[in-house]
């Protein structure tokens, strides 16, 4: 393989956006954050924090989020569909972290933001922001989608599934993503129409009062 195919296909087998952050599912309970820090940095370079997840009653859940000091190290293994906890291949996914769509930050909902209530003018913001992600999301999908399709079809008449299963990969990863950015769209959209209905109300209301 040459130089020039080899790095074209490590580019169409990287994660689809860029992060340094995943998620691990059906990872054992019996271990706690220590001990699974402790795992991964005998299996991989760079583990910097681990995460672990809990129920509403406090009680450990089986996922738990790993970040990375390098992008590289999470995308590979993103790409691979697993990671290796306490010699188990636990299934992964990109990280997506809680973003308020009322300041763009992370860990919170609107409902807790503590800035000040969603205006007009930064819901236009937020809606600009959100479909310029979409079109960057969509055309780097479509760039890859292609470039696989096209390999795929010069290089055998069958195509073997271990090159498509990155495609599907990616579709269900933009798909995820989508989903999330339409959930804040709507969000933000819904505040707009409140307060709206709240300023016609007002309006009416004066507009009814004997002069």
């Amino acid at each position: 393989m040459s130089s020039k195919r080899q790095s074209s296909q490590q580019s169409q087998n990287s994660s689809f956006l860029p992060t340094r952050s995943l998620v691990a599912s059906k990872v054992s309970c019996d271990l706690d954050e220590a001990k699974l820090l402790q795992d991964l940095g005998h299996n991989y370079i760079g583990v910097e924090k681990v995460f672990r997840r809990y129920d509403k009653d406090g009680k450990p859940m089986g996922f738990i989020r790993i970040d990375f000091k390098a992008e590289n190290v999470a995308m590979k293994i993103i790409d691979s569909g697993y990671i290796l906890i306490d010699g188990k291949q636990c299934p992964v996914q990109s990280y997506s972290p809680l973003i308020c769509h009322r300041c763009q930050n992370e860990g919170h909902y609107a409902s807790n933001c503590p800035q000040k209530p969603l205006t007009e003018q930064r819901a236009m913001e937020i809606l600009k922001q959100q479909k310029k992600q979409f079109e960057t999301m969509i055309n780097e999908f479509e760039r890859k989608w292609n470039a696989r399709l096209s390999e795929s079809t010069t290089s055998s008449n069958h195509a073997h599934v271990n090159q498509l299963s990155p495609i599907f990969r990616d579709l269900k990863t933009v798909c995820e993503q989508f989903n999330q950015q339409n959930v804040q769209m709507q969000r933000a959209l819904h505040s707009i129409v409140n307060r709206g209905h709240d300023i016609q109300t007002k309006l009416n209301n004066e507009q009814a009062q004997p002069i």
